[in-house]
């Protein structure tokens, strides 16, 4: 009997781990390579209100296409003046005629910029990140343990001009830590499109910059960072995104926006032809030194726990979590009472896989502040890594009630559900984040059409769960667990010879796939 089914779940709450199927064939280039491109095709977009970056994304003729964040050019008028500035220090008048915003909310625009002079073109990378655990919900601790415990970190590296100093190109490295912004909280990150989410240390100015892989190939466009809105009497009066603005805590991650997003838009427009895209695995990075560049934080008094939770938010980020802590604690002893301070330092120890300690903070902050949707959340995640999955499921269904908005939450509970055996409440979820996304102008996820796939699977709705499975190896033609699924439907359904091709497909992509070889195997010992 074939039984070697492939749950392809996603991102953790706290602590994603990260799983890389495909090989990696491309050779590397050095850090220093990789900031040399960065220099060459980051520009500087100078206008009404503060500066932002972009990316130099194609040329026709003297005509240069720049790719950035929108808002960094929305303030932009018919009677105002603005500048595009090269790496040579040359300033370009922008055409202002030439923005083009992106439909929906989808925070891009296409600006444009004439010059005579050569500039390098970034080459866009349609690489399909999949940033994701296989969690299998069925399986004991321990085993659940052995079967994640190959991880990988993918590098990535983030190019901008930062305001506090304005000669300072910065490329600073980081690390991918999800793609479907299940780790932020604010509720317009997947209606504007943002859903990379990295360590990489970000500053204002830098809004609209390049995200790159190791290959120098850009990946995304950088331009929020997660945190809080806070007066100058220290009240937090709400959730911020941008990278500009009053006094801001950044508590959590940098964000961006995926290059599929531009490029799903672009193909609609007919413009894909202008652009160099590769679909190739991203070279492989040997771990890297992060980079010690720190943005100041926004409060320097240093007896005031804001500044400590800046300060402790960066220092994870570093990868000095000892240091961080302390921060996070000088905090909590400046003000026991704070909330903010005490999810901070859960949200951090849960990327630390210090999973009870997590929630012990993030439920000390619930204390204090009970609607706190971002502490439910951490809370949700500690007990999912912890395998408390029906705990798991109840605090993300608070967090769901306060911020309904983000797909990767619906897209949780329905893994939630099925790991406990609520199939059709799982179908449910997975069909709302499919149609949130949808309604958001945002593009297909396979991960999510391979998860409704098993889940309709279990129910035993094969010829559903097939279109589902077909629709998952559309978009991502390189999904090996996804093949190895669509074999196992093809094998329920009695169309064994088509099932068969589906492991082959799976075994070619992963000659050491396990489930699929022995699947493939056990399929030909059945065959008369």
């Amino acid at each position: 009997m074939l039984k070697h089914f492939s749950y392809g779940l996603s991102t953790a709450l706290l602590g994603a781990a990260v799983v890389m199927v495909q090989p990696q064939v491309a050779a590397a280039l050095t850090v220093g390579e990789i900031q040399s491109i960065a220099k060459e095709i980051t520009v500087k977009i100078e206008g009404p209100g503060d500066p932002g970056s972009g990316v130099i994304i194609a040329r026709e003729g003297n005509s240069y296409y720049v790719l950035t964040a929108y808002h960094v050019v929305e303030h932009i008028g018919s009677g105002d003046g603005a500048d595009v500035k090269t790496h040579d220090e040359e300033y370009h008048p922008l055409d202002i005629s030439s923005i083009k915003k992106l439909p929906d909310d989808v925070d891009l625009a296409v600006i444009k910029f004439a010059s005579d002079r050569p500039y390098s073109v970034a080459t866009l990378s349609n690489f399909n990140y999949r940033l994701y655990k296989n969690r299998d919900y069925s399986s004991n601790a321990a085993s659940a343990s052995r079967q994640s415990a190959v991880e990988e970190e993918p590098f990535i590296f983030i190019s901008g001009w930062p305001l506090l100093e304005e000669s300072l190109l910065v490329v600073n490295p980081g690390i991918l830590f999800d793609n479907s912004a299940a780790a932020i909280s604010h509720p317009l990150v997947g209606s504007q499109g943002y859903e990379l989410v990295y360590t990489n240390l970000s500053h204002p100015g830098m809004s609209g910059g390049p995200v790159l892989d190791p290959g120098g190939r850009v990946i995304g466009i950088h331009g929020r960072a997660d945190g809080k809105h806070v007066k100058e009497n220290d009240e937090i009066v709400g959730e911020f995104l941008a990278e500009v603005g009053s006094v801001r805590v950044k508590v959590g991650l940098s964000l961006g926006i995926e290059i599929q997003t531009f490029l799903r838009w672009a193909s609609q427009q007919g413009m894909s032809d202008k652009f160099r895209v590769e679909n190739s695995p991203p070279p492989p990075l040997p771990n890297i030194e992060i980079s010690s560049w720190q943005p100041p934080v926004s409060t320097p008094d240093r007896d005031n726990p804001l500044h400590w939770i800046d300060r402790g938010n960066q220092l994870w980020r570093l990868k000095r979590m000892s240091e961080a802590l302390s921060a996070f604690d000088r905090a909590i002893d400046l003000k026991p009472d704070f909330y903010l301070a005490w999810f901070a330092k859960g949200f951090a120890l849960g990327f630390d896989r210090q999973y009870a300690a997590a929630l012990r903070a993030c439920n000390r902050a619930i204390n204090l502040k009970s609607d706190y949707y971002d502490a439910w959340y951490c809370k949700a995640g500690a007990l999912l890594e912890l395998r408390q999955f029906d705990a798991a499921l109840v605090a993300l269904n608070r967090a769901l009630r306060l911020q309904p908005k983000n797909s990767a939450n619906w897209a949780l509970q329905g893994e939630l559900r099925f790991g406990l055996g609520q199939y059709r409440g799982a179908l449910e979820s997975f069909d709302k984040a499919i149609e949130i996304r949808r309604s958001q102008g945002l593009p297909s996820k396979a991960l999510l059409w391979n998860n409704r796939g098993f889940v309709l699977f279990k129910l035993q709705r094969y010829s559903e769960a097939l279109a589902s499975y077909d629709r998952t190896v559309e978009l991502d033609p390189k999904y090996v667990s996804a093949w190895n699924n669509r074999g196992l439907t093809l094998h329920a359904l009695g169309r064994y010879p088509e099932a068969l091709a589906s492991f082959e497909r799976a075994i070619e992509l992963d000659p050491n796939y396990q489930a699929a070889i022995e699947n493939r195997d056990e399929l030909l010992r059945q065959a008369p």
